[in-house]
């Protein structure tokens, strides 16, 4: 049987002009940098030789950059969202905050305009645990992934999903939300801080869609989630790692996984959702979650290495450089 081979890409929710200037509290906005990573996932599939088109919004007034083909039309409309996949092999989105309600109308045209393969927004932390579907941050996306298969059963059409663990930046790795804030001196642990979560950068991910749909990996990755990464973190490896490098010392909180699991859950249940991005801390840290999925990554199969020791410092010694001129508590990113 001859390998899969995919030409055309449309790309959902990327910014098509130069990224421009947003600030991010890391508490508040696990997600919020998805637009920007549609922009690397773009330069991924482009440097793997595909040829891409970003999908916007009618009403964007972004300017493509050069090379870029876009085509603008109403994302709730079928029929436009079909016209626009006529000719496309896969269908790759990069959307913000999906619900099952919007993602549906892209995932229907698509098939109804015969492409091949959809890749919808997952680009989430363990998403194959009992645990995990216990927890309303993933809701919408394990939804959808019922959605998806469900279409695709068929045989029509198939999928890939692409997920990462939290994104490996600094406005979340020295935030003193989880682990060290290196203008403050301060450190949150969560139970002894040794748990260790899969963490990656927004190139490692935009790396890992485009391998997932090369020829080579294209078969292998047909109706399956796969699971990529940067580094396999703990905050109280991160700690170690920013006061060897600043010579600093960290007056440290310790907060339990289990109590903060406990009061985010009984915040909902009162209506009050204010503490409902805690729920991000068993995700990433609590065993039974299992954040670092390792044990079920693609990396070796794709060709993803693993950052070596040098380079998690070097990485990180850059970023509290950048710091120097910037909010610690925010960061610039683009988005869309």
């Amino acid at each position: 049987m001859s390998a899969t081979v995919f030409r055309n890409i449309a790309l959902l929710g990327v910014s098509c002009c130069h990224m421009h200037v947003t600030r991010i509290r890391a508490k508040k906005n696990f997600s919020q940098s998805t637009g920007n990573l549609g922009s690397k996932i773009l330069v991924a599939l482009k440097n793997a030789g595909f040829t891409v088109t970003a999908i916007q919004r009618k009403e964007s007034t972004n300017v493509p950059a050069d090379g870029i083909k876009t085509i603008k039309v109403d994302l709730t409309s079928g029929p436009d969202l079909t016209a626009a996949f006529m000719g496309q092999d896969v269908v790759v989105s990069a959307t913000p905050n999906p619900r099952l309600d919007t993602e549906k109308i892209w995932m229907e045209a698509a098939l109804n305009a015969g492409v091949k393969r959809i890749v919808p927004s997952e680009y989430s932390t363990n998403l194959e645990t009992e645990a995990a579907k216990t927890l309303p941050i993933v809701t919408d996306k394990l939804a959808i992934r019922k959605y998806v298969q469900d279409l695709t059963s068929s045989g029509k059409i198939d999928w890939t999903s692409v997920n990462n663990g939290p994104f490996f930046l600094s406005w979340l790795w020295l935030s003193g939300w989880m682990g060290p804030n290196p203008k403050t001196k301060t450190a949150t642990v969560h139970d002894d801080g040794e748990a260790i979560v899969c963490t990656s950068s927004l190139e490692r991910i935009a790396e890992g869609v485009a391998k997932a749909l090369s020829p080579e990996h294209a078969d292998d990755t047909k109706n399956k989630p796969i699971y990529v990464y940067t580094t396999a973190m703990s905050e109280r490896k991160m700690i170690d790692i920013v006061a060897k490098i600043s010579g600093d010392k960290f007056h440290e909180t310790k907060l339990s996984i289990t109590t903060i699991t406990k009061e985010a859950f009984e915040a909902l249940k009162r209506g009050d959702e204010s503490k409902k991005t805690n729920f991000y801390v068993p995700f990433c840290f609590g065993s039974e979650y299992r954040g670092d999925f390792r044990y079920q990554a693609w990396n070796e199969k794709l060709g993803l290495k693993e950052l070596g020791d040098a380079e998690l410092e070097e990485t990180v010694r850059r970023w509290l450089e950048e710091m120097k001129s910037v909010d610690p508590d925010t960061a610039k990113i683009g988005g869309s």
